[in-house]
């Protein structure tokens, strides 16, 4: 399964950290699935590099070809954004 990890960000440092925590914990003790953060994916981008709505595009596209979503952090704009998006196409959503 393609489990995609959502946290919110808002371009702190501190949530990338705690982000990438999360999912190393959960990726080394479970390896039958496969763990994936927008954080981690698109960190070659700089925050608001590309726009605010630019960048939620494309964490709907990768929200799109996974499996579950996992809210791992309290629930931003962003997160909600995710949390709507998996609702909608009635994904499997999991809170941590």
């Amino acid at each position: 399964m393609l489990i995609y990890v959502a946290h919110a960000y808002g371009g702190n440092a501190e949530n990338l950290e705690k982000a990438k925590k999360i999912i190393h914990d959960l990726q080394t003790k479970d390896t039958e699935n496969c763990y994936i953060s927008p954080l981690s994916a698109f960190s070659h981008l700089g925050y608001g590099e590309i726009g605010y709505e630019q960048e939620m595009d494309l964490c709907i596209d990768l929200l799109s070809v996974c499996d579950m979503l996992l809210v791992a952090s309290e629930i931003s704009r962003g997160v909600q954004a995710e949390i709507d998006f998996a609702k909608l196409v009635k994904m499997e959503i999991k809170y941590i």
